[in-house]
């Protein structure tokens, strides 16, 4: 076929014309047009930010092509992708960006603080697929329209902690291309909607870190293409609804949640992508679904700290199984744990701990289990038996552990095969029966943080303990026999706890200058003796010391109290310390808890103490204070505990109303002083906490966190900054090797308050039912009063009627009168009553009758009358709960109420006031009389006087040996005196 020069000419001219095409749509696609600079350019100068960090803002100008710019891309001259991300944007005005309607992405992540107040053009951005404003620092709500971006595929709004919103309750159709929602470290809260299934492409929805609350709604279901769910720390509720629909699902986690109810086998069915499944810390129940350990893809299954129970079945195809994580901890599992775990050839994390599991565990039979890391069976029913280890080859037959939990166990003896765990982080043999002494080896370990032995047997320690090279973190010796000098080997040490032992001192002495950087210090029930070492105060970053129940002697070192920021709990009770308490305490006090009782220390109440605003606790109890009632205390609005008892406080309780009220007051004892007066109604009305009913929700422990703001993962990494550079390599190396899943997942349920990281839980001792109790986990819902053994007076007040949740109450040894007021019906939760030694008159009101809860009560001598209640629990008290009250009768009394003179019941209140009592009066007349009879001789009578002294002196000299006679002259003449043996004339 022949080419005519035509048809060269237009073939030609076809291939220029493309190309010309092409040339022109390049050139437009990166040419930036000029409106689309001047808004990118107006962007920028309204912005606030760091020119000195920034990358590309402080680069944009007019000298380049705009579509040149770092973080912006265009297409035909529209700008429609830009990335400010890490740009250190503290602030501005952003209403240039709702200009630009070809964006399709926008990232403005990682910066300081971005706020978009109340625009609401982000509508504008009609094209736009990807939002990312995740870590921004944003303050306030997010525009909800947002949420109406049809074109939208991927928002992340995470990381924004004062970030406030809810998701719409219609969400609309057009967000139906919307396949990634991440809203997780926010403060979105409220329930999800039942419009969530509009979202019909989502694949990946973190909400967790949230405060989302209210039941998952059942159209969550149909999320057919989900393959990442988190919703952990939230406050959802309710039983889970079924994906077994999403066949794409690979991780599901609803852990830290209030979830409840049992699962059935079929939500997990078909769901063969599953890798990961975390539903711990709820509140789920029955039998674990079987289907879920036949999972052929799962990796992880976490179901710690619920309700789940039964006895665990053999597991199927453990041999090919791919599980790594197997967590159990915190159930109600029972029986034999099944061998076919130890056959699950891939596992590096089992937990088993705290659960009803029963028979006996050869350590022999983690050898099976080559990865195994975490191996955890403690607080349990099984009797852990060592490893068989005859060779030291046998040694290399267990897997390398680096977190060993055996505590309550009943292990007899340290295990063998721990002298070749060269990589142990974690050992905990706590409560077992351990006894002998602590080998030198368990000191080498390289890389051992935290070591627990506490509640064993042991006796001592092996030494020698210089240049060891430890780096321990927590080392826990408490509940054992050690005696001597407490040894202090590490200068890494954060958490040392040598209670309950009997160490007797310290080696070096200046233990705050070996220690410097240790955070809790529990000393408590030892025999240290001697003055508080100044060194204490070296420590600089010490949140918690409890010297208490010791012998320290001398006064508290000023500097104790002038802690600046760090101490949280300082107990010095049941020592022998004096003097006064300082008054140095600062205006940036952190104190929670302070505890001095049992002392001997006298002064006055510091008023320096006012500047601890966050004091929960404080008890002063069994000292020699002299002062007045410390209203000055009441600006502390924190206060739950006050103990003053048994010191010498005076004068009335009644405060000024402008000092502040104490309405969080739970406990108060005030017994064994020298106060007066009347109960004043103004200060009783103030403690609101102790009118509140009981509330079951209510029930757990007063406990405050030793730390801020904490984040677990933050603060174990800040701990290893006192290792060497060496070691923080090795270090490095070793927790390199555990996913940062899994340390985080140790750390909160291993390790959380090993630390201090976790919450300290207050302890006091007080008088309840007539007994020392000392209450070492104070219930948040236990309240109680004592005024007893003062001088207070007056009926008893209304007031404390008012008092609904009220659990004891002891108003004994007092001078208080009129009736016992009848509405006391009102403290139903009222469990131990002393109104004894008083003056109260009238009747027993039979409305005590309704307090069911009532184990112990005292109206003894008071001037009570009438017939006891019958038919009631009042009449199954001892008969000395009532003696003392001549005009009472009945049962459990054996006076009978038919034998009472009527004179006592029958009087109304006017003639018991003005009648004249002729037995008693006549009683005393008699005395008065005989006693002058025989006095006023001796008064006017020399002959008399001297006759008695003769005889007394022979009655003392007979029946008291250490007396004699002597011969003394005065005034010319001899007398006979009796003198103590031996004498001197």
């Amino acid at each position: 076929m022949r080419t005519t020069p035509n048809s060269w000419f237009y073939f030609i001219s076809l291939l220029c014309l493309v190309d010309l095409t092409i040339t022109i749509n390049l050139a437009t696609a990166h040419y930036c047009l000029d409106h689309q600079q001047s808004l990118l350019l107006h962007l920028k100068n309204n912005l606030t930010y760091n020119q000195n960090q920034s990358k590309k803002l402080i680069h944009w100008n007019h000298v380049h092509d705009c579509c040149h710019w770092k973080g912006v891309s265009c297409n035909k001259g529209h700008v429609i992708a830009l990335d400010l991300s890490q740009e250190s944007i503290s602030g501005g005005n952003f209403s240039s960006l709702f200009h630009m309607q070809f964006l399709q992405s926008l990232n403005l992540a990682s910066n300081g603080f971005i706020q978009f107040g109340t625009y609401s053009e982000f509508q504008n951005l009609k094209y736009l697929r990807y939002l990312n404003l995740s870590n921004a620092s944003i303050v306030g709500e997010i525009p909800k329209n947002i949420f109406q971006l049809s074109s939208l595929q991927v928002l992340d709004l995470s990381d924004n902690q004062r970030l406030n919103g809810f998701l719409p309750q219609n969400i609309p159709y057009q967000l139906a291309s919307l396949n990634y929602l991440n809203l997780s470290h926010t403060n979105f809260s409220g329930p999800l909607p039942e419009s969530l299934l509009n979202l019909r492409k989502l694949s990946t929805l973190d909400l967790s870190n949230c405060q989302f609350n209210g039941t998952l709604p059942n159209s969550m279901s149909n999320l057919t293409h989900l393959v990442y769910l988190d919703l952990s720390f939230n406050n959802f509720t309710g039983p889970l609804p079924s994906f077994n629909r999403s066949n794409a699902l690979r991780s599901f986690a609803l852990n830290h949640n209030y979830f409840s109810g049992t699962i059935p086998s079929t939500h997990f069915n078909g769901l063969a992508n599953l890798v990961r499944v975390d539903l711990g810390d709820n509140s789920f129940d029955g039998r674990v679904p079987s289907t879920l350990f036949a999972l052929p893809s799962l990796q992880q299954l976490i179901l710690s700290y619920n309700r789940f129970e039964g006895p665990l079945k053999e597991l199927p195809n453990c041999s090919s199984s791919s599980l790594e994580m197997l967590d159990l901890s915190g159930n109600n599992f029972q029986g034999p744990i099944p061998p076919s775990i130890f056959q699950l050839k891939r596992l590096f994390l089992l937990q088993l701990s705290t659960n009803k599991f029963n028979g006996t565990i050869k350590l022999d039979n983690i050898r099976s289990l080559p990865k195994l890391k975490t191996f955890d069976l403690s607080h349990n029913n099984l009797s852990v038996v060592g490893a068989n280890v005859t060779y030291d080859q046998d040694f290399s037959y267990f897997p390398m552990l680096y977190n060993l939990l055996l505590a309550s166990c009943k292990l007899d003896a340290f295990p063998s095969f721990l002298r070749n765990q060269s990589t142990l982080l974690y050992l905990d043999l706590s409560n077992n029966q351990i006894e002998g002494i602590i080998p030198n080896w368990i000191w080498k370990f390289e890389f051992l943080m935290a070591l627990n032995l506490s509640n064993n047997f042991l006796e001592g320690m092996e030494g020698p303990f210089q240049n060891l090279g430890s780096n321990l973190f927590l080392l826990d010796l408490h509940g054992n026999q050690l005696q001597g000098t407490a040894p202090i080997f590490t200068k890494s040490i954060v958490s040392l706890d040598y209670s309950n032992n009997n160490f007797s001192s310290f080696f070096p002495a200046d233990i705050g200058n070996q220690i410097p950087n240790v955070v809790n210090l529990y000393l408590s029930n030892n025999s240290f003796h001697g003055e508080i070492h100044e060194s204490f105060c070296n420590m600089t970053f010490l949140r918690l010391l409890d010297l208490s129940d010791n012998r320290f002697t001398g006064e508290i070192p000023k500097c104790l109290a002038t802690s600046d920021r760090s101490l949280r709990v300082l107990s010095l009770a049941g020592n022998e310390l004096s003097g006064h308490v300082p008054d140095t305490f600062p205006t940036s006090c952190a104190l929670r808890f302070l505890d001095f009782n049992g002392n001997l220390l006298d002064g006055t109440v510091p008023r320096s103490l006012t500047n601890c605003q966050n004091l929960q606790v404080l008890n002063l109890g069994k000292n020699q204070l002299i002062d007045t009632f410390p209203c000055f205390l009441k600006n502390i609005l924190t206060l739950r505990v006050m103990i003053l008892r048994s010191n010498k406080f005076h004068g009335h309780i009644e405060c000024p109303s402008s000092t502040g009220n104490w309405e969080k007051l739970q406990i108060l004892d005030l017994a064994s002083n020298n106060f007066s007066g009347l109960l004043p109604s103004s200060l009783l009305r103030s403690w609101k906490a102790l009118m509140h009913d009981e509330d079951r929700s209510r029930f757990g422990h007063l406990s405050f966190g030793l730390f801020d703001n904490i984040n677990l993962i933050q603060n174990f990494g800040i701990l290893t900054t006192e290792f060497s550079n060496a070691d923080k390599m090795k270090f490095a190396k070793l927790v390199a090797v555990e996913p940062l899943f899994v340390v985080d997942h140790i750390v909160s349920h291993v390790m959380e308050g090993v630390y201090g990281i976790g919450r300290y839980e207050d302890s006091v001792t007080i008088v309840n039912k007539g007994q020392q109790m000392k209450l070492v986990k104070i219930l948040i819902a236990f309240t109680s009063l004592d005024f007893s053994s003062n001088h207070f007076e007056g009926s008893v007040p209304e007031e404390i009627t008012n008092f609904k949740g009220l659990h004891a109450l002891n108003l004994s040894q007092n001078s208080f009168s009129g009736h016992i007021p009848s509405n006391i019906s009102n403290l139903r939760n009222l469990e131990s009553l002393d109104l004894s030694m008083n003056s109260l008159k009238g009747e027993i009101p039979t409305e005590l009758a309704s307090l069911s809860f009532l184990a112990i009560m005292n109206l003894s001598y008071n001037h009570l009358v009438g017939r006891i209640p019958t038919g009631t629990q009042i009449q199954s008290f001892e008969a000395d709960s009532f003696a003392g009250n001549e005009g009472l009768c009945g049962p459990p009394l054996t006076q009978g109420c038919g034998l009472l003179p009527p004179l006592a019941s029958k009087t109304t209140d006017f003639d018991h006031g003005s009648s004249i009592d002729w037995t008693i009066l006549s009683v005393e007349l008699g005395f008065t009389f005989g006693f002058g009879m025989f006095i006023m001789p001796l008064i006017f009578w020399k002959r008399w006087r001297l006759w008695f002294s003769e005889k007394a002196d022979g009655v003392l000299y007979k029946i008291v040996p250490q007396l004699d006679f002597v011969y003394e002259h005065h005034g010319g003449k001899k007398y006979r005196t009796l003198r103590w043996k031996p004498f001197s004339l």
